[in-house]
């Protein structure tokens, strides 16, 4: 029997990888639903080769293969997928994997900003309705991986991810006045999507996965370590009690979790992939985090060590100023500085529930957005 397959945010950079493993393997796997947003010809595309049972697009162009649906929630009523790709990017993904965990789906997880805004509630409605979360970052594939068949709460001291340090790792911070986005955008180890790789030079991505890391392996911030590791070849390590350390190693491609979560509990092998050659790698490198060259880290490190609703109001602030950005209308610099003032504009909040984390999420978006 197939196992089926739903992938929302097909043309993006984890669902094209996704489907590029899921084409070599015709009898393993079957396509239910896919979504997309703006590619409509990459989409068409898509459809036409993988033939879903349904679709969902931001056009209104009816093809040939599948029911057309309106929105997520007609998706998630009408699709009995065994497993489900959330590779939105942004806070449009919040929507999507909140519907598939109260579904107690199977979801392979793509999305940071939902489980950094909103992870207790996820994790919590996931307990209840025995949603299984596989997370898709690298480093937290590689956590899980090495957490599996331990002991979290009893022999795990601390965790540590690591961080490549994205295309601007070399460069002092006078420079970044000038920077392009051409510049931002040329990763030296990972090909990825836009705004991941935007989180990536400022570091405000790996604030992300240390929030993401707190959420589903209910790991406390000051047990999380980030080191720099140029190399990118180490995504993950977990400290034991006992002194003992294990680490996932792998190359520098999404295909690696992705292919993870396609086949888990399994594991196959994918023809085209890269192998770790042990006699070319001269070194394996870690160093701390320059906190004077990166201030995006300490300011977002900061700000999420708070708990509470500050998660939700990085992930809105950031979405905002990175938009700015990409569009062209800041410089590299002004993404923070319209971050901070939003953030000083944010009133103290008390309440904390999932209805008041998607309020700061959407306050903290259009009070950036004002602010450029």
């Amino acid at each position: 029997m197939k196992k089926k397959v739903s992938i929302l945010g097909s043309t993006g950079s984890i669902g094209v990888q996704c489907l590029n493993i899921i084409q070599n393997f015709d009898e393993y796997f079957e396509i239910v639903s896919l979504s997309a947003g703006s590619n409509e010809k990459l989409f068409e595309e898509q459809v036409n080769r993988f033939k879903p049972s349904y679709y969902l697009s931001h056009g209104d162009k009816q093809y040939g293969q599948g029911v057309r649906l309106d929105d997520f929630e007609s998706v998630l009523k009408h699709d009995d997928s065994d497993l489900i790709f959330i590779a939105i990017s942004g806070i449009a993904g919040l929507v999507p994997t909140l519907l598939a965990v109260n579904q107690g789906r199977k979801i392979a997880l793509a999305n940071k900003e939902s489980i950094v805004a909103v992870g207790k509630f996820i994790m919590e409605s996931a307990q209840k309705t025995g949603a299984q979360i596989i997370p898709l970052d690298s480093e937290h594939s590689a956590i899980w991986q090495c957490i599996t068949g331990e002991d979290l709460e009893n022999s795990i001291n601390s965790i540590v991810i690591t961080a490549s340090g994205g295309s601007l790792r070399d460069r002092s911070y006078s420079d970044l006045e000038r920077i392009t986005i051409e510049q931002v955008l040329d990763h030296p180890t990972w090909t990825m999507g836009k705004k991941i790789t935007v989180d990536s030079a400022t570091l405000i991505n790996k604030v992300f996965e240390v929030q993401e890391a707190i959420n589903l392996f209910s790991i406390p911030f000051e047990k999380i370590e980030v080191l720099l590791h140029r190399e990118s070849i180490v995504h993950g390590m977990i400290r034991f009690l006992d002194g003992n350390v294990k680490a996932m190693l792998a190359p520098p491609d999404m295909r690696f979790p992705i292919s993870y979560a396609l086949f888990h509990p399994d594991r196959r092998f994918i023809p085209g992939m890269p192998e770790l050659d042990f006699n070319s790698i001269n070194k394996l490198s870690f160093e701390k985090i320059s906190i004077g060259k990166l201030p995006w880290f300490k300011f977002g490190m900061d700000i999420i060590s708070e708990g509470g609703l500050e998660p939700a109001f990085l992930v809105g602030a950031d979405q905002a100023a990175v938009e700015m950005f990409l569009l062209g209308k800041i410089k590299y610099t002004d993404m923070l500085t319209v971050m901070k003032s939003a953030y000083e504009r944010k009133k103290v909040e008390t309440g904390y529930d999932l209805e008041s984390a998607k309020e700061m999420i959407n306050w903290a978006y259009k009070t950036t957005l004002s602010l450029v």
